[in-house]
């Protein structure tokens, strides 16, 4: 059960955006202690990769192909309602909403800081890219290898999926109920940074760019720990995402080489 709380010290402690806390019991809201924790965070992924093999599985007995086409868009966000939805739902039953909660909005700063962090981001999973193509070879993109297939509406779609639509929903899993679940239950922020990085690289379910999805999920996370801003660390992702969904689109329209 909820707690309401009035204390504006409580800011020191609070899981989701400290100074729109503080601003929050200034302004005479009142806010509630958030009772949602680990529990959701695990309904929430495991309940996006049932999902997700319930609806490729229910396509593909519709005779729909689960990576092509209208099916690609299904199979692809169906997952999102858990990854998102559970977070937004236990915030709203729990706590205080999800832009309080797990810090979906900023200021000016935080959204510059997260932008300058993307490149930051981009930057060291290529280095790490590079680094490791020495070694292993090409490394694979599952989305680069699926939009190869799709074109017209479809194409323009996910790849505005990709660059809004996964960076929104991930950002609100993995820096939002997670990050802010592990400090919750008191662990150091740094180790909430390296968590949610190493389950946000693992729940890609791309074994050959978890090196690259571990480097980025630190700088994610790091933003999210800076500024106390869910928002702040999605205008990141949206970064990041950016350069790879343009040139899987110009890929796929007959420009240039891809991704490999």
């Amino acid at each position: 059960m909820t707690e309401p709380t009035n204390n504006p010290n409580g800011a020191a402690v609070y899981t989701g955006a400290p100074w729109a806390f503080r601003r929050a019991i200034a302004q005479g809201k009142s806010l509630v202690t958030p009772t949602w924790g680990m529990g959701d965070t695990a309904i929430a992924l495991v309940g996006a990769a049932i999902l997700g093999v319930t609806t490729s599985v229910v396509l593909v007995l519709a005779h729909t192909d689960p990576a092509n086409g209208w099916g690609l868009i299904v199979s692809t966000t169906a997952p999102w309602i858990f990854l998102a939805g559970w977070p937004i739902f236990s915030s709203w039953q729990k706590g205080n909403g999800a832009r309080l909660d797990f810090g979906l909005l900023a200021t000016s700063a935080q959204i510059r800081f997260g932008l300058i962090a993307g490149v930051i981001a981009i930057t060291a999973g290529g280095l790490i890219g590079i680094i490791q193509q020495q070694i292993t070879g090409p490394i694979s993109s599952a989305a680069g290898d699926i939009a190869k297939n799709q074109q017209g509406i479809v194409l323009f779609v996910f790849i505005l999926m990709m660059i809004f639509g996964a960076p929104i929903v991930e950002e609100i899993a993995f820096r939002g109920l997670l990050f802010s679940s592990l400090v919750k239950a008191q662990v150091s922020g740094y180790l909430a940074v390296g968590v949610s990085a190493l389950v946000f690289a693992l729940f890609h379910f791309e074994p050959s760019r978890i090196l690259i999805l571990l480097a980025i999920g630190l700088v994610l996370g790091e933003v999210r720990r800076r500024t106390g801003s869910t928002l702040a660390s999605i205008a990141t992702h949206c970064v990041v995402n950016t350069p790879a969904a343009l040139v899987i689109g110009l890929s796929a329209l007959g420009f240039g080489p891809g991704l490999n």
